[in-house]
């Protein structure tokens, strides 16, 4: 690698670091949820939040940050985080643009995202292209129930997914669900996680418990 290529690579990570701290500064007074996921193959790490700059304004910063760790092999280990700033277009519906990092490095990146969040129900929808010679993209998304149970205590209910593609052909996907309680900001419970790799995926399992705390 020449030395240009070599101060790039070395920056391009601290960039990302400086946009998520800029922007983490300006939501820093609302909560943000990060999840610990203990299956029966691999454990994860996942924490992704959009919020808006302000009660009136129409920009914001969407992160997402997902860490797979195999328990015994480093090669299995995988990463996907998105840094992006947004602005609502029409109601529910962000244009966005940013960075994304990954086992494949670094990607200037925009979509399109649709998000409903209500009292006891949350949706996101998000369609994504890197914007790179060899296009990649990929569709991210979940949808989470949070009805009360009692006063102090509610049914927590989550299904997110993600599917990511080249030019050519699959490259992986996940189904993770979590069923579980909610109670004074923590949800814990039973997680199921459903992974496709490559372009003739096989599903592969990985059940276990969660803990998820709202964070900041």
């Amino acid at each position: 690698m020449n030395k240009p290529n070599q101060i790039i690579h070395l920056v391009r990570p601290a960039l990302l670091v400086l946009l998520f701290s800029l922007a983490l500064s300006t939501v820093r007074a609302q909560p943000i949820p990060v999840e610990l996921m203990l299956g029966n193959k691999y454990g994860a790490v996942n924490l992704a939040f959009s919020k808006s700059f302000g009660p009136e304004s129409r920009l914001g910063f969407f992160h997402m940050n997902t860490v797979q760790f195999d328990y015994r092999d480093e090669t299995g280990h995988s990463y996907i985080l998105q840094d992006l700033l947004y602005v609502e277009t029409i109601k529910h519906l962000n244009v966005t643009a940013g960075v994304a990092y990954s086992k494949g490095g670094f990607a200037p990146t925009a979509g399109l995202q649709y998000l409903l969040a209500g009292k006891n129900v949350m949706f996101l929808l998000a369609p994504r292209v890197n914007l790179v010679e060899d296009l990649s993209y990929d569709v991210f998304g979940f949808l989470q129930f949070k009805p009360a149970l009692t006063e102090n205590l509610k049914l927590f209910a989550r299904a997110q997914f993600l599917s990511v593609f080249d030019g050519e052909s699959h490259i992986k996907s996940y189904q993770w669900l979590r069923l579980g309680l909610d109670t004074k900001g923590i949800q814990f419970g039973l997680a199921l996680n459903f992974d496709e790799y490559g372009p003739h995926p096989a599903v592969e399992t990985s059940a276990g418990l969660f803990v998820r705390k709202e964070i900041f």
